[in-house]
């Protein structure tokens, strides 16, 4: 008797086993073509490097970064009807020093582009240099320079239930 074959709305509805699941590979990036998309290349392999479809949430300032920098990665071939390589995961053996001894709140922020949003129990600090500007927990705002310029294209207002001038 034959095996009945089964029909493509069947196979779709067909658990995923792990032999379908490709296994990750690891190796580095190798740089970015003509086209922006990324290269990878496996550990040992001596092959030229494959483009790869971006499968993580990572600014494209980070992406080219780890690119130049070759940065180690993960990427995984899809089982897809046309196979594909798909960038999963960019690999570092640990965090660094500063933040591993970092007291809660005092890890820094390295953003690109985008919007940003910094947010703290307590205090919230931006300094350079001799300037500061301080959130405090409290709604207190502190600007504090050696030089302190405001400017406006339209009204400069200053709203407060009293204001001081020196």
């Amino acid at each position: 008797m034959a095996t009945p074959k089964s029909s493509p709305a069947a196979r779709r509805r067909a658990p995923i086993t792990a032999a379908a699941v490709p296994a990750a590979l690891s190796g580095h990036l190798a740089g970015i073509d003509d086209e922006g998309r990324l290269l990878f290349l496996p550990e040992g392999s001596t092959a030229a490097p494959v483009p790869v479809a971006i499968g993580i949430e990572v600014s494209d300032g980070v992406l080219v970064r780890a690119a130049r920098q070759q940065r180690r990665a993960l990427a995984i071939l899809t089982a897809d009807p046309v196979p594909r390589w798909m960038l999963i995961g960019l690999v570092r053996d640990r965090v660094g020093n500063e933040a591993r001894d970092a007291r809660p709140g005092a890890l820094q922020v390295v953003v690109d582009g985008e919007s940003v949003r910094l947010a703290a129990d307590h205090d919230l600090v931006l300094s350079c240099g001799q300037a500061s500007l301080t959130l405090r927990y409290d709604g207190k705002v502190v600007i504090s320079g050696t030089h302190i310029v405001s400017a406006s294209r339209g009204p400069n207002r200053i709203k407060g239930a009293s204001v001081a001038i020196n």
